[in-house]
């Protein structure tokens, strides 16, 4: 926070938190003070899902900051994300922006499931002969779990039929389907991302601080695109390379 930026003089912080971790230690060591009032702080750090279910009705002060977004899931949650990127490509066709349109190319073709399956299945039927792979992914999971590969659409029958809404499960756990990116950037012959940590202070004017260093994660075998059904080929995760 910069202080010739904050409403209140940085000597004069409240914060509140019910964590009792470095993160406290951190604020703590800021010499900034600790209150327990209901809404007497000018910092809130707390849990996101707290944020999300208690803070959606409640306004905020011109000084009060909380370190979550509390409708962030519409960028972190992988259903969410692609709507939002799609719409602001149609927006800025509509109002005539086609070179500006142009640059949200850098996402795969992706349908949500099992709400878009017929469209899946028509665009599938469409490239079925070029033998296509593509990548299933939970909208809610993280790790790598639930992430599989297929170019078969028989190869998703049991995924649809125990994912399909049900009586006795109407909660059934959405999908996102994308077009799996078939010849990724390699390094030794091997899959990797990169995780660069950005923190967003808001969103209008975008305002985003980049940190310097970040760190890389590879795939512990080499890539083979016939291989689909090997994850250890595929996800970066640690989670799943970590049992290669």
């Amino acid at each position: 926070i910069k202080k010739d930026h904050y409403p209140v003089h940085y000597s004069n912080i409240k914060f509140k938190t019910l964590f009792r971790n470095v993160i406290y230690e951190a604020l703590k060591r800021r010499q900034w003070k600790e209150t327990e009032g209901e809404m007497d702080w000018d910092i809130y750090w707390a849990d996101k899902e707290w944020i999300h279910e208690t803070m959606d009705h409640v306004h905020l002060g011109n000084n009060q900051r909380l370190n979550h977004f509390r409708n962030h899931y519409e960028l972190t949650r992988k259903d969410l994300m692609i709507k939002n990127l799609k719409r602001q490509k149609k927006t800025l066709e509509r109002e005539g922006k086609l070179d500006e349109a142009s640059l949200y190319d850098f996402f795969p073709m992706t349908f949500n499931m099992p709400s878009e399956y017929p469209l899946f299945v028509e665009e599938f039927k469409k490239q079925s002969n070029t033998n296509v792979v593509w990548i299933m992914k939970p909208i809610g999971k993280a790790q790598g779990k639930g992430i599989f590969l297929f170019n078969k659409i028989q190869q998703i029958s049991q995924w649809k039929n125990d994912h399909r809404w049900k009586p006795d499960n109407p909660q059934a756990e959405p999908y996102v389907v994308q077009r799996y990116i078939a010849n990724p950037l390699t390094i030794g012959g091997k899959k990797f991302d990169m995780r660069i940590y950005a923190l967003c202070v808001s969103y209008s004017p975008l305002t985003i601080y980049l940190y310097r260093t970040g760190f890389a994660r590879f795939t512990h075998h080499r890539y083979d695109n016939e291989d689909i059904n090997n994850t250890y080929v595929h996800l970066t995760n640690v989670a799943v390379q970590k049992t290669s």
